[in-house]
């Protein structure tokens, strides 16, 4: 039987290098994003918002046509925002709840049926020590991965025993998320410095150290459901 994984925000840093994981581990990877698949490492790919239940359906009967069943689904898809909450836009506080926890439903949903076929599913959610620790100007995403800790607990009960479910944690990685982020300061270059201090490894992680935590998450950890591991090099230790 084809072991499949489906992973959402693909095209991203941390989605590339998952799915470059998963292949090289024997996967098939199905792959989705709101960009072209011009670079992605899929096997199969699916341009479309993450939130739209009749792509997850076309998903679904691809998979269920071609594969029968589905092993894992690592929700990766995000978006971020930053503005201090006086200056707030509900339409984007609304938009990263529909995006970055609302998508992750609408994903195990259509893919719970694919993964209850296969006897040892498991799903990965992309969380952050941003929903432990709080940021300012980043209520707003802070606030959506605090959500996605809730529901990774809350369904790895609903769908145990036949689905593992649990989240990652990923402090600050090397990604065009992060560099984003970085470039918004005065001094980006001070910056980096100093944000590469805060971790006790001295460093920023890299979008395949995620992606291989990521992989023993859903492929190795068996006995492991509910659970949100941190993997940040680190910084919350040390501050």
């Amino acid at each position: 039987m084809s072991k499949v994984v489906v992973v959402t925000g693909a095209n991203g840093g941390m989605g590339r290098a998952t799915c470059e994981v998963f292949k090289a581990n024997g996967y098939i990877v199905v792959g989705t994003d709101k960009s072209p698949a011009s670079g992605s490492e899929s096997d199969h790919y699916f341009q479309g918002d993450v939130t739209d239940e009749k792509m997850w359906q076309e998903i679904s009967n691809f998979i269920n046509e071609k594969y029968g069943q589905l092993s894992s689904l690592i929700n990766i898809a995000g978006r971020n925002y930053l503005a201090n909450v006086d200056e707030a836009d509900l339409s984007q506080w609304r938009n990263m709840m529909e995006v970055n926890v609302l998508g992750m439903v609408a994903a195990i949903k259509h893919m719970t049926p694919l993964l209850k076929k296969n006897n040892a599913a498991s799903i990965v959610n992309m969380s952050s020590i941003s929903g432990y620790i709080g940021s300012i100007g980043y209520a707003a995403y802070c606030t959506t991965k605090g959500a996605i800790d809730s529901l990774t607990k809350s369904l790895a009960l609903e769908l145990a025993p036949e689905i593992r479910v649990n989240a990652i944690a990923p402090g600050w990685i090397e990604t065009p998320f992060t560099v984003e982020g970085l470039e918004k300061s005065a001094d980006p270059i001070a910056y980096r410095k100093e944000v590469e201090a805060m971790h006790a490894l001295n460093r920023v992680g890299t979008p395949d150290e995620i992606a291989r935590s990521i992989f023993w998450m859903a492929d190795g950890a068996t006995f492991m459901t509910g659970s949100v591991v941190i993997v940040d090099g680190g910084y919350m230790i040390k501050n």
